[in-house]
């Protein structure tokens, strides 16, 4: 009788230390949903991963074709094959390589693109600014009785007709 409440009452502390175990983390949790960071490194960790599967995948290829070749030829044209390999390895690196060079140099002249039109149209946003502030002095000109100056109006009319027939 004894050894049964025994057994109910480990069972029974076994089961609460499990909950504490599964206890919910708030932390961890609100690292894991909202935590940039963290996003950052999975993705990085997914991209390793992603990257030593191809490489496994590679050297598991090149051996089996290495395999194949050496049961077809023999000893002379293995090691013609083994320098044509690695010729093809050293083609492969070259021309990841050269894709490299040039997607950085696409980057390149985006950035300088992005630049000259971001200068372009601060250039043309400062003469825009300056051309009403000009207009704006011209047409809020008074006379000493508070009439509006016609003299400035009337140059304003005559540039704007002049501009059209242009």
């Amino acid at each position: 009788m004894k050894n049964i409440k025994n057994k109910r009452l480990a069972e029974k502390g076994d089961h609460e230390n499990e909950k504490s175990e599964k206890k919910f983390d708030k932390k961890r949790y609100r690292l894991q949903k909202y935590s940039n960071k963290y996003k950052i490194n999975q993705w990085e960790e997914k991209r390793k991963k992603a990257v030593l599967r191809g490489y496994y995948k590679e050297l598991q290829k090149d051996q089996q074709n290495s395999s194949q070749k050496s049961s077809n030829l023999n000893h002379a044209s293995k090691n013609t094959n083994e320098i044509s390999n690695s010729r093809n390895k050293s083609y492969a690196f070259y021309k990841a390589k050269r894709e490299y060079k040039r997607k950085q140099e696409e980057k390149k002249k985006r950035v300088e693109e992005a630049i000259r039109v971001k200068t372009e149209r601060e250039e043309a946003l400062r003469k825009y600014k300056q051309k009403k502030l000009h207009n704006f002095k011209v047409l809020s000109k008074k006379t000493k009785k508070g009439q509006p100056v016609m003299k400035g109006r009337i140059e304003m009319l005559l540039e704007k007709i002049q501009q059209s027939l242009t």
